[in-house]
């Protein structure tokens, strides 16, 4: 079973056909990681994951939110409070 993000008082995430997109919990974790300013071995070490799962939520995350790179995704996970600023 997927946990997945619940967006209240949130932008909808939606794919490019109007379909929702959910970011699982985990993938929110590695985002909000990649925020914070970690690179994939940190985020693999604080989150007790090897640095091939990092990549591969990475990806996942890259194609959820239609983003080319990780500043792409973060600036758009940010815009859809999925991760914030400390």
């Amino acid at each position: 079973m997927t946990t997945t993000t619940t967006f209240q008082n949130r932008q909808a995430l939606a794919d490019w056909r109007g379909f929702p997109v959910t970011v699982t919990r985990r993938e929110e974790e590695v985002l909000q990681a990649i925020c914070d300013g970690c690179s994939t071995p940190e985020v693999a070490s604080r989150l007790y994951l090897s640095q091939k799962t990092v990549k591969n939520h990475l990806a996942s995350i890259y194609q959820k939110l239609d983003a080319r790179d990780r500043t792409q995704a973060v600036l758009t996970a940010l815009r859809l409070g999925i991760v914030k600023l400390d």
